[in-house]
């Protein structure tokens, strides 16, 4: 397989700056979803020998972020604030190493996209030459380069049923966090829904398919009292499953759509469905953009996409009136991306 390994460029422009350049074959969302979102960001940020431990991610004007690594034993540390965010497009935020506090920099993130490739540049501005050098002597481009190809690697997993039900799964849960507990009795805009009820159907179905695969999901919290707690045991028990190799690959009878494999049955009905709630669940988003500031497009775009779906060509393949049929992969991709534009 032809790879990028190993391509990224390390310019001087100015006597306190480094210019780092390196191509992906990725859309630009994805790169930008997998260097934003801590779920991802825990996956390949760090070389090989010194991966992350922990990170958190405040990703707003403001907002602060912390990693921490573990190498032979002692922790490294990196925390900065952010300073301006384009969403989709670029981040400047502050970087501090705690091994050298005084060596801080303002760090310019940018993608842009072109012929297929996502090209992400980091212009790095240190206070002094002497810190510049310093940085530039530690080794980092050794480190940086093998910390890209783990990057790469993992925008090259995007379209296996695991990684997209990963990204898919995630999206929603960040939606369920953001409902205030008080909020989970208001209407949901399908009759008769509550919002918990949007979680409560998927708890309800899901299990019980995959048991015809010998798959035992066991939901151990309840929706009524906790429909985060039951919606997150869900999603690990159904990601485990797609990430045993042994269990995706397990073909049974899944019904109507006949004899397939696990990972062939979750990312046709299970991942579809849950774009379908997330659309359905618009509740959410207006719920929470009190709360968190979201635009209030993405509530009006997510309206949009859901009542489009009734009436464009998708309309065999996503039901909103609560039937479970299959979702072809590129188009459940390109309904997501059209609920998230404008958020």
């Amino acid at each position: 397989m032809n790879t990028r390994h190993g391509t990224a460029v390390v310019t001087l422009p100015a006597d306190c700056e480094i210019l780092i350049t390196r191509g992906f074959a990725a859309p630009q969302a994805l790169v930008w979803e997998l260097i934003t979102n801590l779920r991802h960001v825990m996956r390949w940020w760090g070389p090989s020998w010194c991966p992350l431990a922990s990170c958190d991610i405040d990703l707003r004007v403001g907002g602060a972020w912390h990693y921490t690594a573990r190498l032979d034993g002692a922790e490294l540390v990196w925390r900065g604030v952010y300073l301006a965010i384009e969403v989709g497009k670029n981040i400047v935020s502050t970087e501090c190493f705690e091994g050298f506090p005084d060596a801080k920099s303002t760090n310019t993130m940018t993608l842009t996209h072109r012929d297929d490739v996502t090209t992400l540049q980091t212009r790095v501005v240190h206070t002094s030459k002497e810190f510049r050098d310093g940085h530039i002597d530690s080794g980092m481009e050794i480190g940086m380069q093998d910390t890209f190809n783990r990057l790469e690697d993992l925008l090259g997993l995007s379209d296996t049923p695991a990684e997209q039900f990963r990204r898919v799964a995630g999206r929603f849960s960040d939606r369920v966090h953001e409902v205030p507990a008080e909020a989970w009795d208001n209407d949901a805009p399908c009759a008769g829904w509550k919002a918990r009820d949007v979680v409560g159907h998927m708890v309800e179905w899901m299990p019980g398919m995959l048991r015809g695969a010998d798959v035992h999901v066991i939901v151990d919290a309840d929706v009524a009292d906790d429909p985060v707690g039951a919606w997150e045991s869900l999603r690990a028990q159904v990601q485990a499953a797609l990430d045993d190799p042994v269990v995706a690959q397990r073909e049974f009878d899944a019904g109507p759509p006949g004899v397939m494999t696990v990972e062939r049955a979750i990312a046709m009905i299970m991942t579809g469905d849950i774009v379908t709630q997330t659309a359905r669940g618009q509740a959410f988003d207006r719920i929470a953009g009190r709360v968190s500031g979201q635009s209030s497009a993405l509530a009006s775009r997510t309206a949009v996409v859901a009542a489009g779906c009734r009436t464009t060509k998708l309309a065999g393949l996503l039901q909103l009136d609560g039937e479970k049929t299959p979702l072809a992969v590129d188009a459940l991709e390109r309904v997501f991306a059209a609920i998230s534009e404008g958020g």
